[in-house]
């Protein structure tokens, strides 16, 4: 099993708190094939359905509509993403932290790992407010958010 993983290497800079992250090669990337496995079982069936429901809501919030939406439109449900989807990382990551707290137990790295996370959706946000450069009612609203 081992022997089918993609081979890769470590990426480190060791000045840095966060942790090593792995390289793949160009030939890696390009020999993934996108697959889908079948539901199998209610618990498949009720996942797939609470993410289809997840996307459909998310599609109706955002007012999607691949053929009426223009570049505004687009960047509105960009930014409307990168809000939420900074979110669970950042939750996760306290979650962990006052858990290791409680107990008084190591977290082995978790906690970076999700604060990288929320960190990087972060990033994801503020280049595209920087692409869409929003007024001052529509940042107010993300802050809320």
């Amino acid at each position: 099993m081992l022997e089918k993983m993609p081979q890769h290497k470590l990426a480190m800079n060791p000045k840095s708190y966060r942790m090593a992250h792995p390289v793949y090669s160009k030939n890696v990337c390009e020999d993934i094939k996108v697959t889908h496995k079948k539901p199998e079982g209610v618990k498949d069936t009720l996942v797939r359905f609470s993410i289809q429901a997840t996307r459909k809501a998310f599609d109706v919030v955002s007012g999607y509509d691949p053929k009426k939406l223009d570049e505004r439109g687009w960047m509105n449900r960009v930014i409307f993403l990168e809000t939420i989807a900074g979110v669970p990382g950042m939750i996760g990551g306290m979650q962990r932290h006052l858990r290791s707290l409680r107990t008084l137990e190591r977290d082995h790295g978790w906690i970076h790992h999700l604060l990288q996370e929320a960190e990087n959706e972060r990033m994801h946000l503020f280049f595209f407010l920087r692409l869409r450069n929003p007024g001052i009612l529509y940042r107010l609203i993300i802050a809320l958010g």
